[in-house]
């Protein structure tokens, strides 16, 4: 077993805790403090890994946490999640349009904004693809 159970100490509970005392130790300790400190995203990761049987099993052998992330990369994948998502968004609303103006001119009707829908789909397409490039 690993000497490091910053974890256990973080929700105050023993290393043989059941899952009732560790989700009970969790519910007291998060209504003490706001999403905006910094206890409260310790408690949080120590609770994600600690409840998970697979990610506690690792944690006790190891002493090290895997699979989660820190808060302050969580908030900056959010907001890039948010902005691809909108992104997205848009590229289908452009692509229904497209889409209806593409019938149009096959069906004889000359419409120039055919071409400037297509043209503004693919770059909002290729802002998303940036964007998931980004760290």
């Amino acid at each position: 077993m690993a000497d490091n159970k910053k974890l256990y100490q973080t929700l105050g509970v023993d290393d043989t805790a059941s899952q009732q005392e560790i989700e009970s130790a969790y519910q007291q300790l998060i209504a003490k403090y706001r999403e905006s400190d910094a206890e409260y995203a310790e408690i949080v990761l120590a609770y994600s890994v600690l409840s998970d049987m697979e990610k506690r099993a690792v944690y006790d052998v190891t002493g090290k946490v895997k699979g989660t992330r820190h808060r302050s990369n969580a908030l900056t994948n959010s907001k890039k999640e948010k902005i691809r998502y909108t992104l997205n968004t848009l590229f289908l609303a452009g692509a229904a349009v497209t889409t209806v103006l593409f019938v149009l001119q096959w069906s004889g009707v000359s419409t120039t904004p055919f071409y400037w829908a297509c043209g503004v789909s693919i770059i909002i397409k290729l802002a998303e693809y940036i964007i998931r490039l980004l760290p």
